[in-house]
């Protein structure tokens, strides 16, 4: 793969889900009615969501030289995803997340990062050079955050976008909402990092900060994007849940690749900025995405085609709730 593409730095995970009529209470437990071995984690998740959206995808991170790890690169090699800088750690395992899922498609999540954990910030310089040749950079916070501060920083050195997914949530240093061209917080997120519970205090907090674009996810309410240029509020689409698990990873790979097409064109010019009105298609595209997501089972199955999208509007007619 050469030429400018989309990077994501980030986690690969195996999930192990199970479904059940509801989640236990403490103390409890209860009967499952199925379980599954899924590839995932935030990063493989949005790397896989961003090639099937189209764009050529890089995904760099580690994993254990054990089943679950070579599983995982497999799968992603299959869409197809360059898979060159995953490094293969002996003597320690590949991350997991363990995944309840009750009937109405909403779920809980316990993630143990393993190989992941090992990330640090001589891995991000010693992808300077995959960065630089890219037009976004793609980042979550599964893997430790000296590691994810060091590809920021890098990404803004070379002139390349980049979005993070703040997820889950930690404390950042201020120098990220500096440095980050998009930050994607779903509601709990934004909370936790302004320390503000109303979406738009919470908002004014972190631009105030110096970022420059803020985009916020609100599951059946939509997303809320916010510059310092204004707002734009997009509903969300209306279709029968089954499985949110990768709702989250499934917008933000879609979002990156159509910052990548965005920005096709000009790579060469380190100063454009996007308008309000250029997000509007770009966010507007990967919401389809995320709805047609939650319709299926699992993570990565869930991810639809770049097709899929396009036809999303003679599928659901009348979508807007």
């Amino acid at each position: 793969m050469v030429g400018p593409m989309i990077t994501v730095i980030g986690s690969l995970n195996m999930d192990l889900v199970v479904t059940a009529e509801r989640a236990p209470e403490q103390g409890e437990t209860v009967t499952g009615t199925g379980f599954a071995q899924i590839p995932g984690g935030k990063g493989a998740n949005q790397a896989v969501a961003a090639a099937r959206g189209g764009a050529r995808v890089a995904m760099a991170g580690r994993v254990g030289d054990d089943a679950y790890g070579r599983a995982l690169v497999e799968a992603l090699e299959k869409d197809p995803v360059d898979t060159s800088a995953i490094e293969k750690i002996p003597g320690i395992p590949t991350g997991i997340a363990a995944i309840t899922v009750d009937q109405k498609g909403h779920n809980r999540i316990v993630v143990v990062p393993g190989a992941n954990g090992r990330l640090t910030p001589k891995t991000a310089e010693d992808l300077r050079g995959l960065i630089a040749r890219s037009r976004v950079l793609l980042l979550q916070l599964e893997i430790p955050l000296d590691a994810v501060g060091r590809a920021i920083e890098i990404a803004r050195e070379e002139g390349v976008c980049c979005i993070l997914n703040p997820a889950p949530a930690l404390s950042l240093p201020d120098f990220f909402y500096t440095h980050v061209d998009m930050l994607t917080p779903n509601e709990t997120e934004l909370a936790l990092l302004s320390g503000r519970t109303d979406i738009r205090e919470g908002a004014r907090v972190l631009l105030e900060r110096g970022l420059a674009t803020l985009l916020v996810t609100l599951g059946e309410d939509g997303a809320l994007l916010l510059t310092p240029e204004g707002e734009r509020h997009f509903p969300a689409y209306r279709v029968a849940m089954t499985d949110s698990t990768a709702a989250g990873d499934c917008f933000n790979g879609n979002l990156a690749a159509g910052m990548d097409r965005l920005l096709e064109g000009r790579t060469a010019d380190k100063t454009f900025v996007p308008s309000l009105i250029d997000l509007v298609p770009v966010i507007d595209r990967a919401m389809k995405a995320a709805a047609i997501s939650v319709t299926r089972q699992g993570a990565q199955p869930s991810l639809p085609e770049a097709e899929e999208i396009d036809r999303f509007d003679s599928w659901y007619p009348e979508h807007r709730l």
